[in-house]
């Protein structure tokens, strides 16, 4: 089974069976992925996801747009031979499978740093330890303002989130008298 690893805090990096991925051909594809990645839990219709990412096109235009950016994705990720596949793809949705070797950085991070239990502080250490940078740090579509939006919503959310998990790494060394680390977290 081929494991696909996507992370997205920091600049976007995409590495099938641990080899980066080229093959994008442009950035609204990996804006498709990052988009279908980040918003993992449910289908995307079509339609909306062509409207966010070619918003200034014609509805036809912009679906076969679409067509194009999802046949190139899947040639990049190696979608038609992966079992089980990384995309499910119907006629109306696309959605990432969750069935398959999926790995995203984000998801990993919010399991992490929304811990509230009493060991919650290593939780908080494992989700500092995965932000590389902000949400697809670097990453941006000149023409789409509802993908750029949507962008900076998440950008503000998962920075809260490290803010939150640093703060609590920050008062528990200070509790444990660990102040030199607690100054290098602040740093």
């Amino acid at each position: 089974m081929a494991q696909l690893v996507l992370s997205l805090l920091g600049p976007f990096q995409a590495a099938l069976d641990g080899k980066p991925l080229a093959g994008f051909e442009s950035n609204k594809v990996r804006a498709l992925l990052a988009y279908l990645a980040a918003e993992a839990d449910r289908p995307h219709r079509r339609e909306a996801l062509a409207e966010m990412l070619w918003p200034d096109r014609p509805a036809a235009a912009s679906l076969e747009s679409l067509r194009h950016a999802l046949a190139t994705l899947r040639t990049a990720i190696q979608d038609r031979t992966a079992e089980p596949p990384f995309l499910l793809i119907t006629l109306d949705t696309l959605q990432l499978n969750p069935a398959s070797d999926v790995s995203v950085d984000l998801a990993q991070f919010n399991a992490l740093s929304a811990a509230d239990r009493p060991r919650a502080f290593e939780e908080c250490r494992q989700a500092v330890d995965l932000a590389r940078g902000s949400f697809l740090e670097g990453f941006a579509t000149d023409d789409c303002p509802a993908f750029e939006q949507w962008l900076a919503v998440m950008r503000e959310q998962t920075d809260r989130r490290l803010v939150r998990a640093l703060a609590r790494l920050i008062r528990h060394s200070v509790e444990q008298g660990n102040y030199a680390h607690a100054l290098s977290l602040t740093r």
